[in-house]
């Protein structure tokens, strides 16, 4: 009996997983193609066929990371949405337990050092703000708001807090303050306004 042949897709998400898999284990910068080609359980020539190298998995590992935000749906498309809904989406991102954020949180880690990650990163942050205009078209949140790189800043780094710092009790220590994270954010939005009405 001949087994059924694998979409596109369900390939791609087949290497995708396994390069989850061993880059969680492994870190991003300890993980090779023949790590991802072995635990994918493919050919060398079946995995190349869809992607040339880890960077490009990582892609898009993280850019369906953004679409699970959605799916999770922090942000329904189409709803009506506020400065309230706005700021816990804000708050979903950084205290959501999910592997993609483990996945994101090593990104952040490693920007700094290397340039792919950080063209990663940005293309990440086009798609990312781009959602958040599609779900805020019809709210009564500014785009200069939905644009803001300190926002965008200051939430990527609690992120990376909140998930760098669970060996040291650092996501109890957040989820302890995430009314006092909230009303950080909520003050710097009120000035935002209040110096944009100025």
């Amino acid at each position: 009996m001949s087994s059924k042949r694998l979409s596109k897709n369900a390939r791609e998400k087949q290497i995708q997983n396994a390069a989850k898999e061993v880059i969680l284990k492994k870190g991003f910068f300890n993980t090779t193609m023949d790590d991802v080609i072995v635990c994918s359980g493919m050919s060398v020539g079946g995995v190349y066929h869809y992607y040339k190298n880890i960077y490009e998995i990582f892609y898009d590992l993280m850019s369906q990371g953004l679409d699970y935000g959605e799916e999770r749906n922090f942000l329904k498309i189409g709803e009506k949405h506020n400065l309230e809904t706005f700021v816990d989406f804000m708050l979903d991102k950084i205290f959501d337990d999910n592997e993609y954020k483990e996945l994101f949180a090593i990104l952040l880690e490693g920007i700094a050092r290397d340039q792919e990650l950080l063209g990663i990163y940005k293309k990440l942050n086009i798609k990312y703000i781009d959602i958040l205009h599609r779900a805020f078209k019809d709210g009564d949140i500014s785009n200069d708001i939905l644009d803001d790189q300190f926002l965008i800043f200051f939430t990527h780094s609690l992120l990376i807090g909140y998930v760098s710092f669970e060996p040291l009790g650092g996501k109890e220590s957040f989820k302890k303050n995430k009314n006092i994270v909230k009303k950080m954010i909520l003050l710097y939005l009120n000035e935002f306004q209040r110096r944009k009405d100025k």
